[in-house]
């Protein structure tokens, strides 16, 4: 091949256009994995990850010489890797810690690879691609399928099945027409409610840094919303109040002089700790208004035995992810109902049974950073600033709410977002903040991506 037609092919891989829709994909595929797993089985997804992967290197490799991983993520991935030796399930874990350790190498290349605005940017339209896939997804399904839709590919229903019991895992039930709950692409009404939240967040964000056009942001908005009335997931619900109040904050201490903005700031957090208090103590009334139980749908029943089984082993049982079902403890971790557990149902006490306290606490101290160096930059901020330190506390906070109830934040698209949003916040242990540009434009000065910042090749300028 010609040396020009190598260095043509070599730019063209590596430009930014590439490097936008690599990312955007990688998105759809970390949020919607379970989905593709559905539809194509295990085999090919894997496939199609790999390609994925190779995709991130090849269009981001120009950033791998300054590839740096916090020490904290690498300390947790480490961790997850070194529980190998003592794992009750060897084989599963050597696997769940190299998946996690490629999904960290993706997330902090392409957070190194990218500007903060360019990132938000090509989130929204990985996001909004997920949630628009869900949607058609459930059309098709309401009028064409017109019946319960299992996986077209039934590897992991034979997973899930492993004792010969259970009931049918189902992709669609056919909700749409009758008001829902519907289930998504993903196949599961509180990772699809999940992701309209987040895409309802970061089209905010993008709205009011005028990185999309007007109708754009606002019709995906309805969507979201749409979905979530559709999903009918109380996490979500609770987690969308508690992030507008949150929200509406940020805007008032942007217009505040400064003595008033750290006053504001910890009144905000009060209000948080009384508001957690209070839905400890009126749980009951609370899950009633959203006809779920005071148990948050038979969660505790897997949280009593999750505790029990963290407790016998302080080190952990090994990292795994997703549980394998088919294995000790894993197999005797039923619901109410009988059925086997595939996770925790709640991210924090997975950490802690699969890689012990010290895990828990790492995961807890990478959530607290993360919003705490991005709530600092929200505090400092005034009009004219960007709003992108905001979309970064509120996906974290997002994430961390989600986490209560659901452990994708320790696998794919939630573990990915946490180390991106870990990695482009300010240094967390510095008490004060050395770059204006990151409160006024979300990029530090030195930054290599920071200087190829133009209107995104997957935006448009607003009407």
């Amino acid at each position: 091949m010609p040396k020009r037609s190598v260095a043509s092919l070599y730019a063209r891989t590596t430009s930014q256009r590439a490097r936008a829709y690599v990312t955007v994909w990688t998105v759809v595929l970390l949020f919607s994995g379970q989905g593709f797993r559905y539809l194509l089985g295990v085999p090919l997804y894997s496939a199609m990850v790999v390609l994925t992967v190779a995709a991130v290197i090849v269009t981001f490799r120009r950033f791998l010489r300054k590839l740096r991983v916090p020490p904290l993520i690498g300390t947790f991935v480490a961790l997850a890797a070194l529980s190998t030796l003592w794992s009750a399930t060897r084989g599963v874990t050597a696997l769940a810690a190299s998946v996690l350790a490629v999904t960290t190498l993706v997330a902090v290349l392409i957070a190194r690879g990218t500007s903060r605005g360019q990132f938000m940017a090509f989130l929204y339209r990985g996001l909004q691609v997920s949630l628009f896939l869900g949607i058609l997804f459930e059309l098709i399904v309401a009028f064409v399928v017109r019946a319960d839709l299992p996986p077209l590919a039934t590897d992991l229903s034979g997973i899930a099945k492993v004792d010969g019991g259970g009931e049918p895992i189902l992709w669609s039930r056919n909700n749409l027409l009758v008001g829902g709950p519907i289930q998504g692409f993903v196949g599961n009404r509180n990772p699809f409610a999940a992701i309209a939240l987040f895409t309802a967040i970061v089209a905010v964000i993008v709205l009011l840094e005028r990185r999309i056009r007007l109708v754009d942001g606002l019709l995906t908005l309805t969507a979201a919303v749409a979905v979530h009335l559709l999903t009918l997931s109380a996490t979500v619900t609770v987690a969308a109040a508690y992030l507008t109040g949150l929200t509406v904050a940020a805007l008032i201490i942007r217009r505040v002089r400064e003595p008033l903005k750290r006053r504001i700031s910890f009144a905000v957090l009060a209000c948080t700790a009384a508001v957690a208090v209070l839905t400890l103590k009126f749980r009951a009334e609370i899950f009633a208004m959203f006809d779920r139980g005071p148990d948050a749908t038979n969660r505790t029943m897997i949280w009593d035995q999750v505790v029990e089984y963290a407790w016998q082993r302080p080190e952990g049982w090994g990292y795994v992810g997703y549980w394998p079902i088919w294995e000790q403890p894993y197999a005797t971790i039923i619901d109410e109902a009988g059925v086997v557990a595939a996770h925790a149902h709640n991210a924090f006490l997975d950490s802690w049974l699969q890689l012990g306290l010290i895990g828990v606490t790492l995961l807890l101290v990478m959530v607290v950073l993360s919003f705490g160096s991005a709530w600092r930059l929200v505090e400092r901020a005034s009009r004219g600033d960007t709003y992108i330190p905001l979309g970064w506390a509120l996906l974290t906070a997002a994430l961390a709410l989600q986490a209560l109830t659901e452990s994708r934040l320790l696998v794919e698209g939630g573990w990915f977002l946490l180390v991106v949003l870990y990695c482009s916040g300010p240094g967390v242990f510095t008490l004060a903040i050395l770059d204006r540009d990151l409160v006024r434009t979300g990029g530090r000065s030195d930054d290599p991506a920071h200087a190829e910042d133009p209107v995104s090749v997957l935006t448009r300028p607003p009407l």
